[in-house]
């Protein structure tokens, strides 16, 4: 199995990152009374599309972006359990852990 992100040819994968921290920014309305950024969100939860990973459902999750200072040995071990099962995907976040963590030029703490 390839890496979801691998079998389109402009390299998305399945998901996108909203990052909530910031959507506090947009909370006050602007002078019209309207948010088209809250709007836009709101569509798509509406939609099905957004998945708030609520701890406890189905669907909760942890994030780890490769910069984080701790993404290389948590990819890595991640790897070593996939190569038991899929050496092919296993092989494929090999190649994206030497991106991370420490080798990450935008290597930081997670916040």
């Amino acid at each position: 199995m390839k890496m979801d992100r691998n079998i389109n040819q402009d390299k998305t994968g399945k998901y996108a990152v909203l990052k909530l921290r910031q959507l506090r920014l947009y909370e006050p309305q602007d002078a019209l009374g309207d948010n088209a950024v809250m709007e836009a969100v709101r569509l798509l939860e509406r939609e099905g599309i957004l998945d708030w990973g609520l701890v406890g459902t189905e669907s909760e999750f942890m994030l780890i972006r490769l910069k984080d200072e701790f993404a290389h040995p948590a990819l890595e071990a991640y790897a070593n359990a996939a190569a038991k099962v899929d050496p092919e995907y296993a092989a494929e976040v090999r190649e994206m852990a030497s991106r991370s963590g420490t080798h990450s030029h935008w290597c930081k703490r997670p916040d």
